[in-house]
C-alpha cells in the first residue's frame, strides 16, 4: 500500500504530506522544548504512588478533617506510639518514632546512622515529619486500613569512608503507610532532595502502649 498520506486544505490549495512529515515536525517541537525548559520539565515522573503527589491529603493547620474512621477502620481512641526500624533490604537505615493522636494528627522523628554502598556512611543529624490520617483514601488489598501521610525536612551527613570527605544532604521526608484494624502499621520512608530522584525504606509496627 505504500507510505500513509494525509491532506490538510487551506482556502483553494490542498497539500498532501508523507505521514513521515508528521514525525520530523514532532521532532522540532521536542527539540526546542528540551532547549527551552530543560531535560526535567520532559522526563519528570508521574508515578501517583511517590507521595509528593499525595500532599492534597496533608491538612493545613486549623484545617478540620472532612472524613472520619468507618466503623471498621481503626478507631482512634488514644496516642498510639510506634518505634522500629526503617529497612532496605533487611539492613537498618535508621530509627523511626512514631505519634498518631485522637483527632488523626501525626508526628515523628528520624534518627540514626547506617551504610550505603561504595564505603559510605550517613549520619542522621534532623529529621522530623507531621501530617495526618485520612480515612478518604481507599486501601486497594483491605478497605479496612486508616491511610496517614506526613511531611517533614531531614539534614544528613554523608562520609566517604575511603576517604574521609563528608557533604551535607538537605531535602525532604515523607512518612506514610496504612494502619489496620489491630492497629498494625505498614509503612514507607522516603526522602529525596529534589523530589526526582530519592530512597524508599520499608518498616512495620505495632504500637508500644
Amino acid at each position: 500500500m505504500g507510505i500513509e498520506l494525509f491532506q490538510i486544505e487551506s482556502g483553494t490549495k490542498r497539500y498532501t504530506y508523507t505521514i513521515w512529515l508528521r514525525f520530523i515536525a514532532l521532532a522540532a517541537v521536542l527539540a526546542v522544548a528540551f532547549a527551552v525548559f530543560g531535560q526535567s520539565s520532559l522526563f519528570t515522573s508521574n508515578d501517583s504512588s511517590l507521595p509528593w503527589y499525595e500532599e492534597s491529603r496533608i491538612l493545613q493547620p486549623g484545617q478540620i478533617p472532612q472524613a472520619k474512621p468507618s466503623d471498621n477502620q481503626p478507631q482512634l481512641t488514644r496516642v498510639l506510639r510506634y518505634k522500629t526500624e526503617a529497612e532496605y533490604d533487611a539492613y537498618s537505615r535508621g530509627t523511626v518514632n512514631l505519634l498518631i493522636y485522637p483527632d488523626g494528627t501525626v508526628k515523628g522523628v528520624w534518627n540514626g546512622e547506617y551504610n550505603q554502598p561504595d564505603d559510605i556512611h550517613r549520619l542522621i543529624m534532623a529529621a522530623s515529619f507531621a501530617g495526618n490520617t485520612d480515612p478518604s483514601k481507599p486501601c486497594l488489598y483491605d478497605p479496612n486500613n486508616l491511610y496517614f501521610i506526613t511531611r517533614g525536612t531531614y539534614t544528613l551527613l554523608e562520609t566517604q569512608l575511603t576517604t574521609g570527605r563528608s557533604r551535607g544532604i538537605n531535602g525532604y521526608i515523607y512518612v506514610c503507610g496504612w494502619m489496620a484494624p489491630d492497629y498494625g502499621i505498614l509503612g514507607e520512608l522516603t526522602i529525596t532532595e529534589n523530589k526526582k530522584s530519592f530512597d524508599t525504606f520499608s518498616w512495620s509496627a505495632y504500637p508500644k502502649n
